[in-house]
């Protein structure tokens, strides 16, 4: 019989070992067939960590090529240097100095009982299944989920220069991006948009604003691209693994310099079957990769850099406005966002499979959000939209500020619009090349000699509040200049309030008189009379007698502008929105700094230690928890938080479960990983680069202290 086959008992039939047995098989492989329905290679945990003279693999669960599920409830420890065991996989490859750990499934038959019983023919074997580690000579090859090798991850980002010239070859990335859409003989995508692709450039007589909305809409092109890759890749995986030996590779040990490393890129990553790919991707079953495709060709199809207006200069466009970008492709409103002068030389990493998170998940997208590649400030931080100014490049400076602060004040903001000359971006601190910003952001409009617009780019409105609550404290505290002109305006407050005080009894007559003049104006307006001109101003006065009638919260904002007599100046409007913002979260932010303080007490007696025991891992557990719960509340308005805050919220989740092992390396490694997620957590939140460095030096100790 098959193991497809199973017996059927009745009663009076004999019942025969054989019977069992296959009833035993087919049991046996329906349940490795749940399991190739779920899915192949490491699931979850089964990291590596070296420490010494020995190689930790923790605890985990994997699945093999026939679908038996591989559970290692606990840690497994490798000899360093690792012995070359006997067993060969088709799946590795030789590769000189270099082995690779797989992780097998196991058969122990336990010793069979005496019966103790006369005529009895013994009783049946007891089978234990478990898991083995395996090291072999060679490194993983073969069908397997390997995105990292594709050849567009080697292409480079064009970067931009403050001027918005580009640092490197825009020709050079285009084609390589149009080589790999091209596909041989089947095209990723429509054939005509490939050979638009080809046909854009930048130009030595662009102005700088073309040049860099070119420069971020190629970037964001390649990243669709990459998106796309990385789905289609997965797709390619079939649910078939054969093999003769069945096992999951868990990563490469290799000696670099001397020490042995554990390299996670060479292993089995988590692949699921085709069904649950599609699943999740939300395409069609005719096209699964449809929503990411549809991106990329929506992407190529809108491409439009700014153009100079005609002669004689035309009307100005009309301001275009997004809750979440400025500029429509296929439907939705995606800002097409400039580069910096550098870009991490890690940009790629963002589009392969975490090594410290081996479950798989959807691939995201990040041609929409650059800012992650770039590893900058992105948009929309409060929350407020972003308004494009690409189409602006060309126009007047002034005329182009002016209609952009009636905008931005219409929506009740508060506008922080800067003009400056050719060459002089480099000395407004924070300043990146972009064409658009949200209107709590900085602009700033670049203009040539005859006042005309030829670059726009922006200041983050987060870089303002870090800066503005690092500023603050010390200058409240430590001027006694700006105590002195403080008392010397609460005293002139004194003196206005008076002043109100006298005007108030005039005002109230001036009340009733408004109120004849707003009836007498109704009457003579008719059906035609403008309300955006004197009918809003009437209602503007008359709002403003019913503050005036309250003068004594009014001393409250005189005082406030104390920051023009500090030195503020023009920013002073801008102050006051992020300083609320600041002020809001100061309690969590200082509960934050007393983590760090804590963190800094973290020693041994100055010596260096061997690892960290269950009660410490524990305690830096429960801290890190509080901080974390601060973060979350703080991350509705900030993508990039968010993000930290949930690989944090993972780290967390992985020191806790190492912490249960008892094994003072494995939580070392895990309290580290922690910690590092933490202070890049902290670094976007808000808190001050200073924070974040204190973070880094304790984090650097701590490492040494374990080492």
């Amino acid at each position: 019989m098959s193991d497809n086959q199973y017996p059927v008992f009745a009663s009076g039939q004999t019942l025969t070992a054989a019977d069992l047995n296959l009833l035993r098989a087919h049991e046996h492989r329906r349940a490795r067939l749940v399991g190739r329905t779920v899915g192949f290679g490491v699931n979850v945990g089964l990291g590596g960590v070296v420490s010494g003279s020995a190689l930790t693999i923790q605890p985990g669960l994997a699945v093999d090529q026939t679908g038996e599920p591989l559970p290692m409830p606990a840690s497994g420890s490798v000899p360093l240097p690792p012995a070359s065991m006997t067993p060969s996989y088709d799946f590795i490859t030789t590769v000189p100095g270099g082995f690779s750990v797989v992780l097998e499934a196991s058969d122990t038959v336990e010793p069979v009982p005496d019966c103790g019983e006369a005529g009895c023919a013994g009783h049946a074997e007891l089978h234990t299944r478990g898991v083995v580690l395996r090291t072999v000579a060679g490194r993983v090859t073969g069908t397997r989920m390997d995105f990292s090798a594709d050849p567009l991850l080697s292409a480079q980002p064009v970067a931009l220069n403050l001027d918005s010239t580009p640092v490197n070859s825009y020709n050079a990335l285009r084609d390589a991006i149009a080589t790999r859409l091209t596909n041989g003989t089947s095209p990723l995508v429509a054939t005509g948009l490939i050979a638009r692709l080809q046909a854009t450039s930048i130009a030595a007589a662009d102005l700088a604003g073309a040049k860099g909305y070119k420069a971020g809409w190629l970037n964001m092109v390649l990243f669709a691209t990459l998106d796309l890759l990385r789905v289609e890749a997965l797709l390619r995986l079939s649910g078939e693994r054969t093999t003769t030996r069945p096992g999951v590779v868990l990563g490469w040990l290799s000696q670099v310099g001397g020490d042995w490393v554990f390299d996670c890129r060479y292993r089995h990553a988590w692949e699921p079957p085709r069904g649950l790919t599609e699943a999740f991707l939300g395409g069609t079953c005719a096209d699964p990769a449809g929503r990411y495709r549809s991106e990329l060709e929506a992407l190529l199809a809108g491409y439009a850099p700014p153009q100079p207006p005609p002669s004689g200069g035309g009307t100005l466009p009309p301001v275009r406005f997004c809750p979440e970008g400025s500029i429509l492709i296929g439907g939705k409103c995606i800002h097409v966002y400039m580069p910096p002068r550098q870009i991490p030389d890690h940009w790629h990493t963002v589009f392969i499979d975490d090594p410290l998170v081996p479950v798989w998940n959807p691939p995201d997208t990040h041609w929409d959000k650059p800012w992650i590649v770039y590893d900058t400030e992105g948009w929309n931080h409060f929350a407020d939209g972003v308004i494009g100014v690409s189409g602006y490049v060309g126009y007047p400076g002034n005329a182009v500020k002016d209609l952009l602060v009636t905008e931005i004040e219409s929506k009740r903001g508060v506008a922080d619009i800067k003009i400056i000359n050719l060459g002089e971006e480099g000395r407004i601190a924070g300043y990146l090349p972009a064409g658009g910003f949200s209107p709590s952001d900085t602009l700033v409009l670049t203009v040539n000699s005859a006042g005309t617009v030829v670059a726009t780019g922006r200041v983050a409105a987060i870089r303002n509040t870090r800066d503005v609550g690092s500023a603050l404290p010390a200058a409240l505290g430590a001027a006694t200049e700006a105590k002195a002109a403080a008392a010397e305006l609460r005293a002139i407050g004194i003196t206005v309030e008076t002043r109100f005080a006298t005007m108030q009894a005039g005002l109230a007559g001036l009340g009733t008189n408004l109120s004849q003049l707003r009836t007498d104006f109704n009457a003579y307006k008719g059906g035609a009379f403008d309300q955006g001109g004197f009918g809003a101003r009437i209602g503007t006065v008359e709002s403003k007698y019913d503050e005036f009638s309250g003068h004594g919260e009014r001393i409250a904002t005189i005082e406030s502008q104390f920051g023009e007599v500090a030195g503020h100046g023009e920013r002073i409007a801008g102050v006051e929105s992020t300083v609320k913002e600041v002020s809001k979260h100061g309690e969590r932010i200082s509960g934050v700094e007393a983590k760090v303080e804590l963190l800094e007490k973290i020693q041994v007696g100055g010596k260096s230690i061997s690892g960290v025991n269950a009660t410490v891992g524990k305690g830096i557990a429960d801290f890190t928890e509080t901080t974390i719960a601060a973060m979350r509340q703080l991350s509705a308005t900030n993508k990039d938080l968010r993000e930290r805050t949930a690989a944090a919220e993972r780290s967390q989740a992985r020191l806790s479960a190492a912490i249960a092992t008892d094994n003072p390396q494995v939580i070392s490694a895990a309290t580290l990983e922690l910690l590092g997620t933490v202070s890049e957590m902290v670094k976007v939140s808000g808190a001050g680069a200073d924070l974040g460095e204190r973070l880094d030096v304790q984090l650097r100790r701590l490492s040494g202290l374990l080492g």
